[in-house]
């Protein structure tokens, strides 16, 4: 009966929405914010971090929905409903972040904007 238990909970697992912190940043290389200024850089860098944050926060929603339904029946939310899309925007938005603070630092903003 435990392993019964054990297999049920790992394959309806194998259908869950992938935890935010697993979810790698896309590469972002067609420089788009090479034109933005400090102020435009940083503004636009702590937008994308809002929204990465509630994006992450539906994720960690869907992820533990999606355990607690799979423990209970054996079938999720993310085996009926993809959550590639989803996925795709946090791993876009990860990569944007990462893209505005390198040309953040490029234009050594931090600087500029302190003195």
């Amino acid at each position: 009966m435990h392993k019964i238990l054990i297999i049920t909970v790992a394959a309806s697992l194998a259908g869950c929405a992938t935890p935010p912190s697993a979810i790698e940043a896309k590469t972002v290389n067609d420089g788009r914010f090479a034109n933005l200024d400090c102020p435009m850089l940083i503004s636009e860098r702590d937008r994308k971090v809002q929204i990465r944050d509630l994006l992450i926060d539906a994720q960690n929603e869907r992820f533990r929905a999606d355990v607690i339904s799979g423990a209970l029946t054996g079938m999720t939310q993310s085996m009926i409903k993809s959550p590639q899309e989803r996925e795709a925007k946090i791993a876009e938005v990860k990569g944007e972040i990462i893209a505005l603070n390198q040309e953040i630092a490029a234009k050594d903003c931090v600087v500029r904007l302190t003195q």
